[in-house]
């Protein structure tokens, strides 16, 4: 990736992670003081896109929403120690994915794409068992992918973070999330590459 481009990344992140927002840093002040109804807002605010990093990892809803809730609970106990002047969104999405991380370790799951169990209404069935299969095929390939190198993926690809924000919530240098992206895509092609 040219340096300029890099670095006109790292300068949007900057802007973008410098402060929060006036509203999120009003509720986030109420909430350090024990205001259960300010953390409630910014549940409201944040728990979607939280719910759906968590499933790009888990692929189960059930697990998917119990691991976004433990999430909120261990910000809310842990909120006195939070830093008013950061945005609250890094800091959440960084306990959701170690949370989602350490629950992947213990149970030593693997992505699988519940989603291949539902009926597909398209009117050709082989061209629909053609689509589930590609499709089984890059999540297993995924799901065979070291840990280090899954997060960084799904991250990017999926949630189309920019560099300098998976770096930031996963405690990374840009350097290494790059050079683990690279090595994940180098993977994936090796293993899927009469599909890309």
């Amino acid at each position: 990736m040219p340096s300029s481009v890099l670095q006109d990344e790292k300068a949007r992140s900057a802007k973008k992670n410098d402060e929060p927002p006036d509203e999120e840093k009003k509720l986030l002040a109420k909430a350090k003081h024990g205001d259960a109804e300010a953390f409630g807002k910014l549940v409201e605010s944040y728990q979607r896109r939280v719910y759906t990093v968590i499933y790009r990892f888990v692929r189960n809803h059930n697990d998917a929403d119990d691991l976004a809730q433990e999430s909120f609970i261990r910000a809310y106990k842990a909120i006195d120690r939070f830093d008013l002047r950061y945005p609250f969104g890094p800091w959440m999405y960084r306990i959701a994915i170690n949370l989602t991380l350490n629950y992947l370790k213990k149970r030593k799951l693997k992505i699988v794409d519940s989603d291949l169990a539902r009926q597909s209404s398209g009117k050709n069935p082989a061209s629909k068992w053609k689509q589930d299969e590609t499709r089984h095929r890059v999540h297993k390939a995924i799901a065979g992918l070291p840990i280090k190198l899954r997060h960084v993926l799904v991250l990017r690809v999926y949630e189309n973070w920019p560099y300098a924000q998976i770096a930031e919530v996963l405690e990374l240098p840009i350097g290494t999330v790059m050079s683990r992206l690279s090595r994940a895509r180098e993977v994936l092609k090796e293993e899927l590459g009469e599909l890309l």
